[in-house]
């Protein structure tokens, strides 16, 4: 049986008696929700606050302030990866971070079966980066990797002949501490450690890294002068250290706490204790030449951050 304004049809959709009035056919749509305005840019901007927060220094506003402009510079619609660019107020247009979001697609080695990941591989799974500065970072997730490029000819003066001193300063100290043993990790070429490590003497706590006899030697001959040599390790230590307070300044922080609250020793520190210095933030670093590679593993260091390097520079041993 049928009523007045229905239809035998499935779902009893209304139909309208004779003279009655009807709807314009595109009024009789469902009517789709309102977009609220600028919602991407809003999305974007949180994306962006919780990826850049372990970098940003504790009660700073001068990254990604609410009023900041948020435009997305890449969208790869094969992948679903997200790059996008940040103003925050840097004066130079190189300097301003752009943002690099993994989706949960490209998480995972693609190759879990191979130790060395091929050119190939890179070529077809992985998003080249090169230049600029980039925060990478899981989607809606903290970052993990800010990385930066900086090329030798965009550098003051000043900048060049800092990083060239540290160079020199890390060949020096290879005279003066041996290269790290190889272990489980370590598969070829060169690595030296510099700076406290915990000792292996049951009666001392910690230790710095060194060449006993062949120190001894040179202090002999007076081709060793402890207070030069201390100098010149509390000067690449600030410099190291003036580097990632400008690149991290949030990582910095968090290092610098761990560091007193543990009472560890400073890599600048002649004498254990001693007092800290505003630069100080680590016991000790290491460095590689010759092509230096590992394999893959997990470091159990009580740190969540590691700052990572790379100069290019000629080869010590073939001047190439």
């Amino acid at each position: 049986m049928q009523t007045p304004g229905q239809s035998n049809l499935p779902g009893g959709m209304p139909t309208a008696d004779a003279g009655q009035p009807t709807l314009p056919e595109n009024n009789q749509k469902r009517r789709c929700p309102k977009k609220r305005p600028n919602a991407n840019e809003k999305q974007k901007e949180r994306r962006g606050r919780k990826a850049m927060a372990p970098f940003v220094a504790s009660g700073s506003l001068a990254v990604l302030p609410p009023h900041a402009p948020v435009s997305a510079v890449e969208e790869d619609p094969h992948n679903d990866e997200e790059v996008m660019d940040q103003d925050n107020n840097q004066p130079k247009e190189d300097q301003k971070p752009h943002f690099y979001y993994v989706p949960p697609s490209h998480q995972d080695n693609p190759r879990k079966d191979k130790l060395f990941t091929s050119q190939e591989t890179l070529d077809e799974h992985y998003h080249r980066l090169s230049f600029g500065t980039c925060i990478i970072a899981p989607r809606n997730q903290v970052a993990l990797c800010k990385v930066q490029w900086i090329p030798f000819d965009s550098m003051s003066p000043a900048e060049l002949t800092g990083w060239e001193k540290i160079v020199f300063h890390l060949l020096e100290r290879c005279e003066h501490v041996n290269p790290v043993k190889k272990n489980g990790a370590q598969t070829d070429r060169m690595m030296w450690a510099d700076g406290w490590r915990k000792s292996s003497d049951p009666d001392q706590s910690v230790g710095r890294f060194c060449l006993v006899g062949k120190m001894k030697n040179a202090m002999k001959r007076a081709q060793y002068n402890p207070i030069s040599e201390a100098a010149g390790i509390q000067k690449a230590s600030d410099f190291i250290s003036l580097q990632l307070q400008k690149f991290a300044p949030g990582v910095f922080e968090s290092c610098r706490q761990l560091l007193i609250n543990s009472q560890f020793p400073s890599m600048a520190h002649m004498e254990y204790p001693s007092p800290y210095t505003k630069s100080d933030f680590t016991s000790f670093l290491t460095f590689t030449m010759h092509n230096f590679y590992n394999k893959p593993h997990m470091d159990s260091d009580v740190n969540d951050w590691k700052l990572v390097i790379w100069i290019p520079i000629f080869n010590p041993l073939t001047r190439t």
